[in-house]
């Protein structure tokens, strides 16, 4: 089920038996010369919406494309947002939820650069209910990417190894020539793995300023060989991550707190 595709009275009814919902993360940035701007945005939604499919039991909301990316902005194209942007982007989207009623909240996250600032928005939020600036006790969050969730990274390193990297890898870019109906485009990367220094020090899109960052990775790559993508190999990643994503969240709302109180958020 989808929000943006559900009816009022549809939400009020899920709502009588389910209290949580997916937020999907992505960004608009480059993703090398084979892969889209809403690369993220993509695998993030495609992966939500593939859990969800036929269950009534799963809501998702829009996916969030608009992330910290200045380290992009380099290529022509990517839109970056500030990481304070951001984090009351996803506080103002979490209180016009909970005071509809909704207490639990998985992010699914397809870019690295978010996880630090929604980490803040929900430390932000409890801050509010621990110190009475909000009623809105009971909120539940989960982060998740979801390259990490269990079973999927062994199966990217089985698929790719050292030529996954960690920016336009072909993993993401083989799940998004699954999720649609797109032909690869031609390649015209030249790949350079990185060594573990450089994987510890780019982790989680820990990048410098745009010009320093397109000097370092020209093609936009980082340690990531996408000319290995393909369809066949994204549609077994996309139905590896959406089995993983649905067992994942149905364990994190499987506790759901209803239907008594629901107090509202601030």
């Amino acid at each position: 089920m989808h929000l943006a595709h559900a009816t009022w009275p549809q939400v009020r009814d899920y709502l009588e038996a389910h209290d949580g919902i997916v937020i999907p993360l992505g960004s608009t940035e480059q993703h090398g010369p084979t892969g889209y701007f809403g690369t993220d945005s993509i695998c993030a939604r495609a992966i939500a919406e593939s859990a969800a499919e036929s269950r009534d039991d799963i809501l998702v909301a829009p996916v969030m494309s608009y992330a910290p990316a200045q380290f992009n902005l380099g290529f022509a194209g990517s839109i970056s947002v500030r990481s304070t942007t951001l984090i009351e982007l996803v506080k103002d989207v979490v209180n016009s939820l909970a005071t509809g009623g909704f207490r639990r909240f998985y992010f699914l996250n397809g870019h690295g650069a978010n996880i630090a600032p929604v980490r803040c928005a929900i430390h932000d939020l409890y801050h509010a209910v621990s110190t009475g600036q909000s009623a809105a006790g009971g909120l539940d969050f989960r982060l998740r990417s979801w390259w990490e969730l269990p079973g999927v990274d062994a199966l990217r390193q089985r698929m790719f190894g050292d030529r996954e990297g960690i920016h336009a890898t072909p993993s993401e870019i083989a799940i998004t020539l699954a999720a649609s109906e797109s032909r690869p485009a031609r390649s015209e990367a030249a790949f350079r793995a990185l060594d573990p220094a450089e994987i510890r020090e780019h982790a989680g899109d820990n990048h410098q300023d745009a010009r320093r960052h397109r000097e370092a990775f020209p093609d936009g790559c980082v340690g990531s060989d996408p000319a290995m993508a393909s369809k066949a190999l994204g549609e077994e990643i996309l139905a590896e991550a959406a089995r993983a994503f649905r067992n994942d969240y149905l364990e994190f709302t499987a506790a759901s707190s209803l239907p008594s109180e629901r107090p509202h958020a601030q």
